[in-house]
C-alpha cells in the first residue's frame, strides 16, 4: 500500500537539515515509482547543507538505491514492482546533440525537474521517487545489497573519469587524494590491471588505499611527491594522473609528473575556482592530454549497476556511518568531516 503522505529531508536553511511530511508523488506514464530506502550524503549534498549551490528550501540526495513501489500506466519498462533498483537521478533531455551522441552527462537541454509540494529538490532524500523508466536500473541480483549498491552514482562517475583516461593494462596510475572519489578510483584502477600511486596527506585515507590494493602510497608532506612519482616511475612519469582533490593551487604541479602522452584528468569541480597557467609547448612536445570529468552516462550507470549488483567490487569499507531519517541532522554534520567517506542514510527507517 502507497501512502498518501512521506517523509522527506529538507534543508530549511544553512546548516539546518529537517524532516517534512510530503505528499507522495504519483507516477505518469513513462515513470516509475520507486521506494527509496538508502541515499548516501555526497559533497554536493554538503554543499548545500552548508548553505550553498541551491536556493533554499529544497529536497537533496541522489546517491540511491530502493525497491520498485508501482509502474505508471501505459509505461513501458524491464523492471516490476518489487525488483530492487538504483536511479539515475539527475535529468537529461534525451533530445539535444549531446544526448543523442550518447555523452548525456553534458546535456544541454531543458529537463524535467521534480518539486514536492512547492520545494525543488532532487528527491533522493524523500521515501519516494517517480522518475523516468529509462533512468532505472535494476540490479542483476535481486538479493544485492541495497546500502552498497547506493555507490552506483559516484562509482558511475568514476568509470566515466576512467573512460577518459583509457587505461592500458600495467600503466602506472597516479591518484591524487584519498577521500572517497580517490579510494574508488583506486579500486576500478586496479580491476583495469593499473599500477597504482595514491597521494594523499592523511594516514588513515593510506591506510585505507593500502588495504583495498593500491600498489604504492605516498605522504605529500615528506619530501615532493612530483619527484617521488619520477623516482617509481624511473623517471619516465605516470601514464595516467587522476586530480580528485578541491585544491586550486597544486592542480598545475601534478602535469608536471605525466609522461610523455600522458592522460591528466581534473576530477570534480574546484570551490573556489580560478586560472591555472599551462606551458602549450609542453603540451605540443609531449602529446599530454588535460580532460575533464563531469558525471555519468547511462553506460556507465547501467557498468555501475553490475559491478554492485553481483559484488564484483567491494565499496562496504566506504560507509563509514549509518543514520535513521530522523537522524537527518546528525548525519549530515557528521558527513562534513574528515574523518568520513560516505555517511548513509536509511530512509526504510521512520
Amino acid at each position: 500500500m502507497i501512502p498518501e503522505k512521506m517523509k522527506g529531508i529538507v534543508i530549511t536553511a544553512p546548516r539546518q537539515a529537517e524532516v517534512k511530511e510530503l505528499t507522495t508523488p504519483k507516477p505518469a506514464a513513462g515513470e516509475v515509482l520507486v521506494r527509496v530506502e538508502k541515499c548516501l550524503i555526497c559533497t554536493w549534498e554538503q554543499r548545500i547543507f552548508a548553505g550553498g549551490d541551491m536556493a533554499l528550501p529544497f529536497v537533496p540526495g541522489h546517491e540511491i538505491s530502493g525497491t520498485v513501489a508501482a509502474i505508471g500506466e501505459g509505461t513501458y519498462t524491464n523492471v516490476a514492482v518489487g525488483d530492487r533498483v538504483v536511479v539515475k537521478t539527475y535529468d537529461s533531455c534525451g533530445q539535444c546533440e549531446q544526448c543523442y551522441r550518447g555523452h548525456d552527462n553534458e546535456c544541454t537541454g531543458k529537463a524535467k525537474g521534480r518539486v514536492y509540494d512547492g520545494i525543488p529538490g532532487t528527491g533522493g532524500f524523500a521515501q519516494y521517487l517517480a522518475i523516468g523508466s529509462e533512468r532505472v536500473y535494476p540490479l542483476p541480483d535481486r538479493q544485492a545489497d541495497l546500502a552498497t549498491a547506493a555507490f552506483a552514482e559516484p562509482l558511475a562517475c568514476c568509470l566515466g573519469s576512467l573512460d577518459q583516461a583509457e587505461i592500458e593494462f600495467g600503466e602506472d596510475v597516479v591518484i591524487v587524494g584519498g577521500g572517497i572519489m580517490g579510494q574508488l578510483h583506486n579500486v576500478l584502477c586496479k580491476k583495469r590491471g593499473a599500477r597504482t600511486i595514491l597521494v594523499e596527506p592523511d594516514a588513515p585515507r593510506r591506510e585505507m588505499a593500502r588495504r583495498m590494493g593500491a600498489d604504492v602510497v605516498v605522504d605529500p608532506m615528506e619530501g615532493d611527491p612530483i619527484q617521488k612519482i619520477m623516482d617509481l616511475t624511473n623517471g619516465r612519469g605516470a601514464h595516467v594522473c587522476f586530480y580528485t582533490v578541491n585544491v586550486l593551487s597544486l592542480a598545475q604541479d601534478y602535469l608536471d609528473c605525466l609522461a610523455k602522452r600522458g592522460r591528466m584528468v581534473y576530477y570534480g569541480s574546484f570551490h573556489p575556482s580560478g586560472p591555472i597557467q599551462i606551458d602549450p609547448n609542453k603540451i605540443h612536445y609531449s602529446e599530454k592530454r588535460i580532460t575533464g570529468s563531469y558525471s555519468p552516462t547511462a553506460k556507465n550507470f547501467w557498468t555501475a549497476s553490475r559491478l554492485l549488483g553481483y559484488h564484483l567490487i567491494d565499496v562496504a569499507p566506504f560507509i563509514t556511518e549509518r543514520y535513521d531519517l530522523i537522524q537527518c541532522q546528525k548525519a549530515f554534520e557528521r558527513a562534513a568531516s574528515p574523518e568520513t567517506y560516505r555517511v548513509l542514510i536509511d530512509l526504510s527507517v521512520d
